[in-house]
């Protein structure tokens, strides 16, 4: 679901400052690669929209174009950052000519500003890109996390993508470790499954089970407001 988020997010930010870490209400999903975050949000907005006059939206995407204007540069400079790929030495020398260069630090620093200033202003799902740990202190959030064991993850990314099944499994393992040393700008601590309120094992668990839960625990947390 697109949105448009920086004038009105900043000046909520402004505001929210105020109070500290009070705003919200705001979840995080975080996945291991192969676990279906994004059709599980888009079902727990639509459940939340349809039974609630709050409304709430969803961000991913969203966030590299948001970091992007907040740089100065088009999101195609950035986007190797949200691919959770590293700049090499090479693409370092070559991009200290551009006239967009940007040093990494800053732009994982705008990226940090961006996600907290979302979680911030609330009625949000933030699905991955370091939503927990940059949001974690945000009193009104819930984050998640889904696993799933990697024979069952491997089945699922041979199917998308037509691998096979060593070819699938190296796929995992890569883009899980990319994903990892992302959130490590973010949160160093080794033990990251404490920042996660809740963890779902995609195995054992159908979409619409994972649904139905998080609703519930919305709402028994009074995280839904009627």
């Amino acid at each position: 679901m697109g949105i448009t988020l920086t004038s009105y997010a900043h000046n909520r930010l402004r505001e929210l400052n105020k109070l500290k870490e009070t705003g919200g209400p705001v979840v995080t999903i975080s996945r291991e690669f192969g676990c279906p975050a994004k059709p599980i949000t888009k079902e727990l907005i639509a459940k939340i929209n349809k039974t609630h006059r709050n409304k709430w939206k969803w961000v991913s995407k969203e966030i590299m174009h948001e970091s992007a204007k907040e740089l100065g540069t088009p999101p195609s400079e950035i986007k190797y950052f949200f691919k959770y790929n590293e700049q090499g030495m090479l693409d370092g020398i070559l991009n200290t000519q551009s006239k967009f260069y940007i040093s990494d630090r800053k732009v994982y620093n705008t990226i940090r500003k961006v996600i907290k200033t979302i979680g911030l202003s609330g009625n949000t799902v933030i699905v991955g890109r370091g939503g927990a740990a940059i949001c974690n202190d945000i009193d009104n959030s819930i984050h998640i996390r889904l696993i799933a064991p990697l024979e069952w993850r491997t089945k699922k990314i041979m199917e998308f993508y037509h691998l096979d099944k060593n070819k699938a499994t190296e796929f995992i393992k890569n883009y899980d470790l990319k994903r990892k040393k992302f959130m490590d700008h973010f949160q160093k601590t080794d033990n990251k499954q404490a920042l996660f309120d809740i963890i779902y094992n995609c195995a054992r668990f159908s979409k619409q089970e994972i649904v139905n839960s998080v609703y519930s625990l919305l709402k028994d947390r009074g995280i839904l407001k009627s």
